[in-house]
């Protein structure tokens, strides 16, 4: 029965049959049998009318959604109980993370990790910054590192360690051959930018701001997903960017000119990202703990 109620919840948060057949790898009629399933099983309750292409709940689905949200949550917070009582250092541990820490960072500390732990397996789960954050509230990940802040009710985040975004050109960049540059020149330059959602652009937005600039103001001609794309379309010509110094100090630098930009800081933080008020697995606790002492001291 638990399946089924973790199906339907998925089903109403996704607001798409498809969309969750897509992500569970079945078709999309497998899913309305079960839907149907479950709705027998329940007396024969109709949940679900169908309007259109989509849905709405009925009355009766609306309080099914609600229960079996809490009852679904308080079975998560049992079973990471239990696991916390047998303290056994083995098994999967998964993890959400922003691009840069994903990819530049968390790979060192969590082989360092399994030095230790040899019985334990990671999954990695790596996309922007808000992404990340929805997957930590929806319990998808155990916790998540990411560039950016999200203090609400359900989620809490904790410093971890210091970044700095840095101004990168192409080496046949006008710009190329200058030791440092200032926001006016840049506005008549093109510039690659990161994808909305990401701690990456949230942090040049916030920089932008203290100066009385937003993005507007610049010649954006391509937003791009990843940091190795935005690296690679810097390389190419297409445009400048601004980059963490994690990923170039750990990256490759052949093709790219660093600049430094007057009178503009770009420092911001990583954080680790739990679920406010939830408990952890003991593996996922440790692991947490073990990143936490890797923190820099200065924000």
């Amino acid at each position: 029965m638990f399946d089924l109620m973790r199906l339907f919840v998925q089903v109403v948060e996704e607001e798409s049959f498809t969309v969750v057949a897509r992500k569970l790898e079945i078709s999309q009629p497998a899913v309305s049998n079960q839907m149907r399933a479950l709705e027998e099983k329940l007396g024969g309750v109709k949940l679900i009318n169908r309007k259109g292409k989509g849905f709405v709940l009925t009355q009766e689905g609306e309080l099914f959604y609600r229960h079996s949200k809490h009852m679904l949550e308080s079975w998560t917070e049992l079973i990471e109980e239990i696991g916390n009582s047998e303290r056994i250092m083995s098994g999967k541990l998964h993890i959400g993370a922003s691009n840069v820490p994903g990819e530049y960072l968390l790979p060192t500390y969590l082989a360092n990790f399994r030095r230790s732990y040899p019985d334990i397996t990671f999954k990695l789960t790596i996309g922007d910054s808000l992404e990340i954050a929805e997957k930590v509230l929806n319990h998808e990940v155990d916790f998540a590192v990411v560039g950016a802040v999200f203090d609400t009710e359900k989620l809490t985040s904790e410093y971890w360690l210091k970044d700095e975004l840095v101004i990168l050109v192409s080496r046949d960049h006008p710009l190329h051959s200058k030791k440092s540059t200032d926001l006016q020149t840049l506005k008549s330059y093109p510039m690659v930018i990161r994808e909305n959602g990401s701690g990456h652009r949230r942090a040049f937005e916030e920089a932008l701001a203290k100066h009385g600039f937003d993005l507007h103001d610049f010649n954006i001609v391509l937003e791009v997903g990843s940091t190795e794309g935005v690296k690679n379309s810097v390389r190419s010509g297409l445009g400048y960017s601004f980059l963490s110094r994690h990923a170039i100090e750990q990256g490759e630098k052949s093709g790219l000119v660093e600049l430094s930009v007057k009178d503009l800081s770009l420092e911001r933080g990583f954080y680790l990202l739990t679920r406010r008020n939830k408990s952890l697995s003991y593996i996922a606790e440790e692991c947490y703990r073990y990143l936490s002492l890797q923190r820099s001291d200065s924000k």
